[in-house]
């Protein structure tokens, strides 16, 4: 009776809410999959990860790329999250697991089973959430060690995205990108205290450090940020 109004509830999620029959022009926020499907119009399959992948056609950057014919990755703290893209996407790898630059086992915060603002940081869940923060243990590794672990395995990645709220950096700092460079990197970026003001992108850990991995600015939305590999 649980798997039953378990299943029930993904139907729900993907098909009356979300309805995931109909095909789309973009799935993202701001607009990065277009920007994506620009940059890979010549390319009619691929492979991406996506680390904090939150839902497989709401808010998604791969979304398009996977009706295009591209698979890859998927990983999310939310076992629900993973679930729905087991479902959706069972060709893809699915994964429930958090990315770190250290193997071992994390905390989750969190309020809800399904949600965009769901982190590791503790900082950043005490900044962002209000009332009672649910939390609970979780298996962590490296995204080396991730992708060693699946059939992509010492191959080409295309297309890496990162949405870690707050833990973005140490994702990158997980990838050895000496074995693994993606051609195209998008990853959240934004100030720590919400202040766009005086945000400056170039002073950025994040950027720094895709700077030193020969990855140029190529378009910038308003929280996400699209590399791409000299």
């Amino acid at each position: 009776m649980k798997f039953f109004f378990e299943y029930l509830k993904i139907i729900h999620n993907l098909y009356i809410k979300n309805r995931c029959f109909i095909k789309r022009k973009s799935y993202s926020q701001d607009g990065e999959d277009k920007i994506l499907k620009e940059i890979f119009k010549n390319k009619s399959s691929g492979v991406y990860v996506d680390v904090g992948c939150y839902h497989p056609i709401e808010l998604s950057n791969t979304a398009l790329l996977y009706d295009k014919g591209w698979n890859g990755i998927n990983i999310d703290i939310s076992e629900y999250s993973i679930k729905l893209f087991n479902f959706l996407k069972p060709d893809d790898i699915n994964l429930n697991l958090a990315v770190s630059n250290t193997n071992g086992y994390t905390n989750i915060f969190y309020q809800k089973e399904l949600s965009k603002i769901s982190t590791i940081d503790k900082q950043k869940s005490l900044k962002i959430f209000q009332g009672k923060i649910n939390t609970k243990k979780i298996v962590c590794k490296t995204l080396t060690d991730i992708i060693d672990d699946t059939i992509y395995k010492g191959k080409k990645i295309n297309f890496l995205n990162i949405d870690a709220e707050g833990h973005d950096l140490k994702v990158l700092q997980s990838l050895n990108f000496d074995e693994y460079s993606p051609d195209v990197v998008c990853v959240e970026i934004f100030p720590d205290q919400g202040n766009f003001d005086s945000f400056d992108l170039k002073n950025t850990a994040e950027y720094k450090f895709l700077r030193d991995k020969n990855y140029e600015l190529y378009w910038s939305g308003f929280f996400s940020h699209i590399f791409k590999l000299v």
